[in-house]
């Protein structure tokens, strides 16, 4: 493991960077020097609170300059962090609080009745406290930011570089969530590789708009001081034409995102997209972009760079394709980042001979711990590497790679419908109606029917203006695809499901 260690990412800068700003909220502006002073705040306020090392906690903020502090705070403290949607029912936080074991949540006041409902018996940090009122201050087991004092000598505990620093929940298709833990060395491990090939350096100016619950968020945070650069940090995506006014006046030199928000910018007119003449990089990630978008995407920002990656939690990143690449290898995420190997294994584990199509295989530092508090699913995905700190991790990912040895993704195991005994990657049909230049948005799942045991459904999202008929969407599937992969129903709606990261979701 190489550089500072993740919880002194932004303290690393306070020397020769501090007067420099290292954070844009709205219209707050943070440099290094205050930043790590509020964040070694708040983690003394978590040692007051009653947390100690190894302890967890859950992190309930939306993206702002507290969500930042309190991240890097928990680990300046020792803690693990434990992050959760800002916008939590009372029944998901308890489920993380309580599962996590967690010691303490840190939230605002606003949020401070339903912490106290889900999780009465764990301390609470407010980080607004001056907001909260006299009558929330003085409940018991609740603490406030605003009365922790500065202290210029204070030290954070040590920490072993193995030990859990996030656990990250996805609830994958079934079940409860599951709780994926990095380490500290895993996560600094990707921090390192994808600095390394985006090539980042002080100079860029970070524009996050995905939530820091999500791992792909959260690396926007690492990646971007680990290199001493500029965060800027948003609630989601907003309107397109704000999103353009913000990398037009924050200079955004680098910007990550799904499918969904490229989709939103590719509708804008070029006097929009001339303002974002700034970027110099832009990442894709969390589902997978279609040829077609990537395609007009690069034809919109002519400047930017496009990174096309593949990732999952439990990894956080495992690819990338290399820019230059994307017009020779359009379905293609690329090949294993810095420091990963990555293979394709049959059913019963045989590793495959390129080009061959199975299930993808990870092996390196960047692999989880496991999933906390669940051993047995944790044996079925992780088995030991070949050198220390490494593990072996099956993604549950079907993937393609031809001779060359270019890995193009498929399906999640879990996503491919099995209709007339044959088996239809969502991701196939997908990328052929992507192709249609009517069609903004679409998904394909599978229906539970009696006959089929699957039948596939398309939803299709139509660009404004633009009209589109069911016969039109079959002619064009059936010119590219076999008969049983063409949706036995074909819907046009107005907006798809998505998560808060903005990424589609797959179940009906």
């Amino acid at each position: 493991m190489t550089g500072a260690a993740v919880r002194d990412l932004v303290h690393q800068w306070t020397n020769d960077k501090g007067d420099r700003i290292a954070l844009v909220v709205d219209d707050r502006r943070v440099t290094f020097e205050r930043l790590a002073g509020e964040i070694d705040r708040l983690a003394m306020g978590l040692v007051r609170a009653g947390v100690e090392p190894g302890d967890r906690v859950v992190v309930l903020l939306p993206n702002s300059v507290e969500a930042v502090t309190t991240l890097f705070g928990v680990w300046r403290a020792g803690g693990c962090v434990v992050m959760a949607d800002a916008e939590s029912t009372p029944e998901h936080l308890a489920y993380r609080v309580e599962h996590s074991g967690a010691a303490a949540v840190v939230t605002a006041a606003a949020r401070l009745t339903t912490v106290r409902a889900a999780a009465p018996a764990v301390a609470v940090l407010v980080v607004d406290g001056d907001e909260a009122g006299d009558e929330a201050i003085e409940t018991e087991g609740v603490f406030t930011l605003v009365d922790i004092p500065a202290d210029p000598d204070w030290t954070p505990p040590r920490v072993d570089v193995d030990s859990p620093a996030a656990i990250i929940y996805t609830s994958g298709s079934t079940g409860l969530p599951k709780g994926v833990t990095h380490s500290h060395r895993s996560i600094r491990s990707v921090v390192d590789a994808v600095a390394h090939y985006l090539d980042h350096s002080h100079d860029d100016i970070v524009l996050c708009v995905l939530q820091l619950s999500f791992g792909y968020g959260l690396l926007q945070v690492l990646v971007t001081y680990s290199k001493g650069g500029r965060l800027v940090l948003r609630r989601g995506f907003g309107l397109p034409y704000d999103l353009v006014t913000v990398i037009e006046t924050e200079k955004v030199t680098g910007m990550a995102g799904v499918p969904t928000l490229f989709a939103l910018l590719r509708d804008l007119g070029p006097e929009a997209l001339a303002k974002c003449h700034s970027l110099r990089y832009l990442t894709c990630a969390a589902a997978a972009m279609p040829a077609t978008l990537a395609h007009q995407t690069v034809e919109r920002f002519p400047g930017a760079r496009l990174f096309v990656m593949h990732g999952q939690t439990e990894c956080l990143r495992t690819t990338y394709l290399p820019p230059e690449l994307l017009a020779t290898h359009p379905t293609s995420v690329g090949r294993g980042m810095p420091g990963v190997d990555l293979w394709l294994e049959s059913p019963d584990g045989t590793r495959l001979a390129d080009p061959a199509e199975g299930e993808l295989v990870v092996r390196g530092e960047n692999v989880m711990l496991g999933y906390w508090n669940d051993p047995a699913a944790t044996e079925r995905v992780l088995r030991p590497g070949r050198r220390p700190h490494e593990r072996v991790l099956r993604t549950g990912d079907l993937f393609r790679t031809d001779a060359d040895g270019w890995f193009c993704f498929v399906s999640r195991s879990d996503d491919i419908i099995k209709t007339r005994g044959e088996k239809v990657s969502p991701h196939e049909v997908e990328q052929v109606l992507a192709a249609l230049p009517e069609i903004a948005e679409c998904r394909v799942l599978g229906i539970d029917d009696d006959l089929l045991g699957q039948a596939v459904r398309a939803e299709i999202v139509l660009r404004v203006d633009m009209t589109l008929s069911e016969r039109d969407v079959r002619r064009a599937l059936r010119r590219k695809l076999e008969g049983y992969k063409v949706p036995r129903d074909i819907a046009f709606v107005d907006s798809l499901p998505k998560s808060t990261s903005g990424k589609v979701l797959r179940r009906p």
